[in-house]
């Protein structure tokens, strides 16, 4: 079977701007009603947040949209961006279907240099990429085993998890860290939960335009298909993962052919 969107509610964490802005909207065309997320409260983030909000609620106006502050990097904030989504919900008259994992951090340095990591840079990494994930399914676990087809979880994961190069060596070994993760997820929280991640290689985001375009040519260049992946191409592989209610434990990679 096909696992429907129409009028399901997922919660995206780091979706004010980039993949997650896009995953919103890619949802949101599903007939979905999103929960979005930014992790810090200054005016920058605040802003580009609610420009996010108010796209959506122009774009979709049927459908219901809310936005909460919660930093990912703290357990106490993942707790409580579950439980304020799952009141969300309820208000609506929903329950939560769905959260995707998106938030993550990384501090770019030298990967070939040991002295270019800080030990704060393995910690925040750690915090965002697998500790985040973690208590986001944790948390939504009970609500989503009581929806009668069940709820699924996609984790943004990244080839850097896999493949010795990326934005910095802490980045790469928690993107690993987060793979293995959605494995022991996926194999203990069946049947109703569905647990996947996805695999971009380099995006045009704002993280990945720092690579410089210089580089970003030679990584396309590169690749087998010698094309750029779009973060629209990016989420139609969450929407996938959504909809198939046949798959659990998979990281779906789209680099172009990067790395095979």
């Amino acid at each position: 079977m096909v696992y429907s969107l129409e009028n399901k509610v997922v919660l995206i964490s780091g979706s004010s701007a980039g993949l997650g802005a896009v995953l919103a909207d890619a949802f949101a065309a599903e007939g979905c009603h999103i929960v979005l997320n930014h992790s810090s409260p200054s005016a920058v983030s605040t802003s580009r947040a609610h420009t996010t909000l108010a796209g959506l609620q122009t774009k979709y106006p049927t459908q219901h949209f809310g936005l909460i502050c919660a930093d990912c990097a703290e357990e106490a904030d993942n707790v409580r961006l579950v439980r304020e989504s799952i009141e969300l919900a309820v208000s609506w008259g929903l329950t939560l279907n769905g959260v995707i994992a998106n938030a993550g951090w990384t501090r770019f340095s030298d990967i070939a240099d040991l002295n270019a990591p800080r030990i704060e840079d393995f910690d925040r990494c750690f915090a965002v990429n697998v500790k985040s994930p973690f208590v986001l399914l944790r948390e939504a676990k009970p609500v989503m085993e009581k929806n009668e087809d069940g709820g699924f979880f996609i984790m943004t994961s990244s080839v850097a998890g896999e493949n010795a190069a990326g934005s910095s060596l802490a980045y790469c070994v928690s993107k690993a860290a987060n793979l293995h993760l959605m494995r022991c997820l996926a194999q203990h929280q069946g049947p109703k939960i569905r647990v996947n991640a996805v695999k971009p290689g380099v995006l045009p985001t704002e993280w990945g335009l720092m690579f410089g375009r210089e580089r970003l040519n030679q990584i396309i260049s590169g690749t087998v298909l010698k094309t750029e992946t779009t973060l629209e191409n990016c989420a139609l592989v969450f929407v996938m993962l959504a909809k198939n209610d046949s798959i659990t434990g998979q990281a779906v990679q789209i680099d172009g052919g990067q790395f095979i």
